[in-house]
């Protein structure tokens, strides 16, 4: 168990981000082969009653995926384009638009199927980042069009990118097939555009979910710490002077749980030179 609180302070938040929806997927796919479905319980569903039922699907339809190949792509594009925008944003930003992107296709997709008489009849359900994923894509594809990019033998700039995949959704959205799922692609890649048009007028539309998502991942954080007893302890004897009073090294299990408490606190980007070296050894 220490060992896997060890990798995990290792991860990027990005990476952790990514890292949840692989787990979620495994545990979720080990429990269909013993016959237990959850999905039901967090997809996002068509029908209007069943989301007054669950309305955590809004959100938690995001952390499911159909299968490996679905699950791969959205966390290869995620890890991706999260680089890109951590390079001039920081994770709070990040997972404020993915979470924006996420919300609003959902909405989009009950609107569509319970509105279009063409649509409201099916009975259907959605899963999958792609929606969160192409917020975060088209908002640094609108922000920073000219990044370049290198794909096996091509080097294209961002914003060809940006514009490939929505040319892609569009086509595919005329075509009647996965028509829930091409809507949710859009309307993330909405949010993105308009999230980043915006800021590059001086406007961060973004700025009060921001204050929101960074007090909850903080309040996470604070309570995840714990107090910790100091290497050393003052002695004072009375009528001398103050002494100091070394107790024992502690373990090396006790220095990891310090440094654990030390990302909790204030992040990996705290830590010394010596620390992050210790860790790292610790942990490969």
């Amino acid at each position: 168990m220490g060992k896997l609180r060890l990798k995990w302070a290792l991860l990027s938040r990005l990476e952790r981000l990514i890292a949840v929806q692989v787990a979620l997927f495994a545990i979720f796919g080990i429990l269909s082969l013993t016959g237990i479905s959850l999905h039901t319980y967090f997809e996002l569903s068509s029908s209007l009653s069943a989301f007054l039922f669950k309305p955590w699907s809004l959100v938690t339809y995001a952390f499911l995926h159909h299968d490996i190949w679905h699950l791969i792509f959205n966390m290869l594009w995620l890890y991706y384009a999260g680089q890109f925008f951590l390079n001039f944003f920081d994770f709070e930003r990040l997972f404020t638009l993915f979470l924006l992107g996420v919300v609003f296709a959902g909405l989009t997709y009950l609107a569509a199927y319970n509105v279009i008489p063409s649509f409201s009849v099916i009975n259907s359900a959605v899963v999958g980042s792609s929606a969160g994923v192409m917020a975060v894509l088209i908002f640094m594809a609108t922000y920073s069009p000219n990044q370049p990019v290198q794909l096996l033998f091509f080097r294209l700039k961002l914003w060809h990118l940006g514009v490939f995949f929505v040319l892609i959704d569009l086509l595919q959205l005329t075509s009647g097939v996965n028509f829930g799922g091409r809507l949710a692609h859009l309307t993330g890649a909405g949010i993105g555009f308009f999230s980043a048009s915006q800021l590059l007028k001086g406007n961060d539309v973004t700025e009060g979910f921001q204050r929101l998502v960074s007090r909850l991942l903080n309040s996470s954080s604070a309570t995840s710490s714990r107090p910790r007893k100091p290497p050393f302890s003052f002695t004072v004897h009375k009528g001398a002077s103050t002494s100091l009073k070394k107790s024992k090294p502690p373990t090396d299990q006790e220095r990891i749980d310090a440094i654990l408490d030390k990302i909790s606190a204030s992040g990996y980007d705290s830590l010394s030179a010596d620390e992050k070296a210790f860790l790292f050894k610790k942990g490969s």
